[in-house]
């Protein structure tokens, strides 16, 4: 069953640029360059100019630019149209495998997960998990050691996730090897279910969590 609901985060959705990317900036173009080749974005307005130049310097928030706060807040309460940041969105989609994708909480400290591709035309999207639905990891999903932090893989997938900090690295590794929900994990760790909601979702945009229908 394809999920027809996207999750939107009660944290901080954060966006950068994987370490290797390269924006090129002309007056008539914009390219980026990544380590799958070049990709031209034929949206090449100060708004999207701005994201890409955020994104480069690291994980971001993107709704600190003027231009899309209000879009943005309209997105994540869901109280009314949300064109400018929509579009934006599809233009960073365009990216695929460029975009990092990343969760933070709401103290404006860096990201507890990161979702890094390892594929070029990875496709990344939050699907709406119900709180009562059992979750676990895809088969095979181990935790890895990457540049100091722990990461989740799974062969085969576009994505894997960096888990930089408490508490995504305890969530995750509660789905590892059973069956549970997004409530359980909740009372059993003693944290947030939006947290743990926001959490599964990235897990499983990225592949690595499933739903166990029933």
């Amino acid at each position: 069953m394809v999920p027809t609901q996207s999750h939107i985060p009660a944290g901080r959705p954060l966006w950068s640029l994987l370490e290797d990317t390269f924006v090129d900036e002309g007056a008539e173009h914009l390219t980026v360059y990544g380590r799958w080749g070049a990709i031209e974005i034929a949206d090449t307005s100060p708004l999207v100019r701005e994201a890409l130049h955020r994104m480069s310097l690291g994980p971001v928030a993107l709704e600190n630019i003027s231009a899309l706060h209000e879009n943005f807040v309209r997105w994540k309460t869901g109280s009314g149209p949300c064109l400018i940041w929509r579009k934006l969105k599809n233009t960073l989609d365009q990216l695929g495998g460029c975009v990092v994708p990343s969760l933070g909480l709401n103290d404006g400290a860096g990201p507890i997960l990161s979702v890094v591709a390892v594929a070029r035309d990875a496709v990344f999207a939050l699907p709406h998990i119900e709180e009562d639905e059992v979750v676990t990891m895809r088969p095979r999903t181990e935790i890895e050691r990457l540049n100091g932090d722990q990461a989740l893989a799974c062969p085969g997938l576009s994505y894997q996730v960096i888990l930089h900090s408490a508490p995504a690295t305890e969530i995750a590794k509660s789905l590892l090897h059973t069956g549970t929900t997004i409530a359980l994990v909740a009372d059993a760790l003693q944290v947030e279910k939006n947290l743990v909601a926001d959490v599964v979702a990235y897990l499983a945009g990225a592949g690595l969590a499933v739903v166990q229908r029933r």
